[in-house]
C-alpha cells in the first residue's frame, strides 16, 4: 500500500500527518447581542469562540458542514443549521425568512470562498470578524515524502504551504477535501475530489488509491 499523506492542521488515525498550518487567535471585540446568529465555516473559528467569556452558543448557528456542526455541538451550540459543505450553500440558508436578521460571520483572515458578497447582493446583512490568521508552518518543511506518496490536501492554504516546503511530483496522486480546494491548484495535475467536505471521506479515498 502506497503512503497517505493528509496535509493540514490537524491529524486524523492511520495516516502520515504533516502540519502544514499554524494558527494564531485574533480577539476583536464583538457584541454578541447586536446579532441574530453567527456563521461558522470551520473548526478553529469555534477555538476561537472560547476566548470570549459570553455565552455565544446561544445564538443561533450556521456551520458550513457537518464535522463543524459537530464541533459547535460540543462546545454547547444547540440551534444549528449546516450548509452543504460549501460557503456558497450559505445565502440560500440565510435566504430563510427566518433568517432575516444581522448575523455575525466568524472567519480566518484570509478566506478562499467569497460567499458574503452574495449574500449581501441578495439583500441579506451580515457582518465579519477576523478570529484566526492562518500561517505556514515553519517546523513542517523537513519531512521525507515517499515518491510514490498520496496527498491529502484539505484547504487552499494547505496546497500555498505545501509548494512552499515541497514539490508535488508526478509520481503522487493527489485528493482534496471539496471543490474550493481543488480549485486552490495552480498548476494541478489530476486531483481526485473527495465525496464529502471532511477529512474522514478525504481519508478513505486517498486509502482506496493508494491501494
Amino acid at each position: 500500500m502506497r503512503p497517505v499523506y493528509l496535509i493540514s492542521k490537524t491529524p486524523y488515525p492511520g495516516v502520515i500527518h504533516i502540519p502544514i498550518l499554524s494558527i494564531r487567535f485574533l480577539t476583536p471585540k464583538i457584541d454578541f447581542s447586536a446579532y441574530e446568529g453567527v456563521i461558522i465555516t470551520s473548526k478553529q473559528t469555534v477555538l476561537a469562540l472560547q476566548n470570549y467569556p459570553v455565552d455565544w452558543n446561544r445564538l443561533k448557528c450556521i456551520c458550513v458542514s457537518e464535522p463543524t456542526a459537530q464541533c459547535a455541538r460540543e462546545a454547547g451550540a444547540v440551534e444549528i443549521e449546516v450548509a452543504d459543505g460549501y460557503g456558497m450553500s450559505i445565502p440560500n440558508i440565510l435566504g430563510n425568512q427566518k433568517r432575516k436578521g444581522k448575523w455575525l460571520y466568524l472567519r480566518p483572515k484570509v478566506i478562499a470562498s467569497d460567499w458574503v458578497a452574495t449574500a449581501r447582493n441578495e439583500g441579506l446583512e451580515i457582518d465579519e470578524a477576523v478570529v484566526y490568521e492562518t500561517m505556514c508552518n515553519e517546523e513542517a518543511r523537513d519531512v521525507a515524502i515517499e515518491k510514490d506518496a498520496v496527498l491529502v490536501f484539505t484547504s487552499p492554504s494547505s496546497i500555498e504551504c505545501y509548494c512552499r516546503f515541497y514539490q508535488i511530483l508526478p509520481t503522487h496522486s493527489v485528493v482534496a477535501i471539496g471543490k474550493t480546494t481543488r480549485d486552490a491548484f495552480k498548476n494541478a495535475k489530476e486531483v481526485h475530489i473527495s465525496p464529502e467536505t471532511s477529512i474522514a471521506s478525504a481519508v478513505d479515498l486517498a486509502r482506496k488509491i493508494a491501494r
